[in-house]
């Protein structure tokens, strides 16, 4: 019997033992476009994780400048959860003329950007949407003529 249970137990032991996957060790996520372009008119586009069936929003920026070795974000905006705060689900993002969501409440592995009009005094603009899906990072950047 005492036999019995100490094979029991390295089976129990053995397959307790999964894969861990080391913080910074995941696999960085892949996207369908890095890269969205909008006209004048403004528009709508979606993004997709091609790796992760979620993800969530982590933030915007409209620059990033490398001031006395430090980045600076202007213009950086805060995601949001849809459900309030402590949803946690950070699936909007409402920048001063660009809006992500992600479908679904956060369950889903797209985004929907939708920019607006540039009106008649603005020129070209930029900015970056931060994605992150567990300890996975990617960045989408958004343009406009």
């Amino acid at each position: 019997m005492k036999r019995i249970l100490t094979f029991l137990a390295a089976i129990v032991t053995l397959s307790a033992c999964g894969e861990v996957i080391m913080d910074g060790a995941w696999e960085p996520i892949r996207t369908d476009k890095n890269h969205v372009n909008f006209p004048p008119e403004g528009g709508q586009n979606a993004v997709s994780a091609l790796n992760y069936s979620r993800w969530w929003i982590s933030g915007g920026y409209d620059v990033a400048e490398l001031v006395d070795n430090q980045w600076e974000y202007i213009g950086y905006v805060h995601a949001i959860s849809s459900d309030g705060e402590e949803a946690c689900t950070y699936d909007i993002l409402e920048g001063s003329w660009y809006h992500v969501m992600v479908p679904e409440k956060g369950r889903s592995n797209t985004i929907i950007i939708t920019v607006d009009p540039t009106g008649d005094a603005e020129g070209p603009r930029e900015a970056v949407i931060e994605m992150q899906a567990g300890n996975a990072f990617t960045r989408i950047t958004i343009a406009q003529q």
